[in-house]
């Protein structure tokens, strides 16, 4: 049987050797169609050696870790050898493939959707670290001491939504920087070019009370959006007032999308670009199974 999860089919199969069930993972065909002329340029060229293995089962295996968190080590072998999909993945993390496969994808629900810029959110969220092999937390690779885990190898994923909670950047930094200080980063980091706001069509930035400082009032004034920061002590509004319906929502919803992939909700990932690229692998997926559910 097969059925859809995240983009991706999962197919129980028996093991040739153990008879045990398993389950394997594999990606859509659309999202093979998409990916696929991106992997050309890695193509063997010359001849000898072993017989390539088929880039569409590497893929399937970096998605298998990707879903269920488990160490290269113990990935099974119907995807290839680990050590092969593991220098895939990295040969291609490098190259900056994952980044170019969430662009792509964006820009597709752009001219399918299209992004919803008037109201906007931002939020971040801490991940467990515990790499090993790593005698210090390297602010280089988005790690830093964890202040609400003892000081533990932490991260911090910073991510920009717009109105649906479709992602647009996520910054990948330690746990001990503070969520004030990754506004201007964040939005750099957008993959598709916010368009200028006008007086017609304003753009709205949905904030928590960990952004409530001045500096962060005026950083957001200077990138032309109306602030929306609830304040540290505010009061809830009282009965029959009018109000704005709540926003903030939505980038929790697309964090709680992304810790579904077991191997974003802890980081076992030492380097800080092969952790960024399985967090673009997510958002790539993210959005190609709201585009397949909108066109079933």
């Amino acid at each position: 049987m097969s059925y859809n999860v995240t983009s991706g089919k999962i197919l129980r199969a028996v093991h040739p050797t153990t008879e045990e069930t398993m389950i394997i993972h594999e990606i859509s065909d659309d999202f093979w169609c998409k990916v696929e002329p991106l992997l050309a340029p890695f193509k063997r060229t010359k001849s000898g050696g072993s017989p390539p293995r088929d880039f569409r089962s590497i893929l399937n295996g970096i998605f298998y870790v990707l879903k269920t968190g488990c160490q290269w080590h113990f990935l099974p072998p119907c995807y290839g050898s680990k050590s092969a999909v593991h220098e895939h993945f990295q040969r291609w993390a490098h190259a900056g493939v994952f980044a170019e496969i969430f662009r792509l994808y964006a820009q597709e629900y752009h001219a399918l959707k299209g992004i919803q810029w008037e109201w906007q959110a931002m939020d971040g969220t801490l991940l467990q670290a515990p790499v090993r092999g790593q005698p210090v937390c390297l602010a280089e690779e988005g790690l830093g001491r964890n202040p609400t885990d003892r000081g533990r190898s932490g991260s911090k994923l910073h991510l920009h939504v717009e109105q649906q909670g479709v992602p647009l950047a996520i910054e990948l930094v330690g746990a001990n920087v503070h969520d004030s200080r990754l506004v201007s980063p964040t939005l750099a980091l957008d993959v598709l070019p916010r368009p200028a706001p006008t007086t017609e069509h304003p753009q709205h930035l949905c904030l928590d009370k960990g952004y409530d400082y001045a500096r962060v009032d005026t950083e957001v004034a200077e990138k032309a959006y109306v602030p929306h920061i609830r304040r540290i002590g505010e009061e809830k509004t009282t009965a029959g007032a009018t109000t704005q319906p709540a926003r903030r929502w939505v980038v929790e919803r697309t964090i709680a999308w992304l810790k579904g992939f077991r191997a974003i909700r802890t980081r076992y990932t030492c380097l800080g670009v092969n952790f960024r690229a399985l967090v673009d692998l997510a958002c790539a997926l993210i959005l190609s199974g709201k585009l397949e559910a909108a066109c079933s």
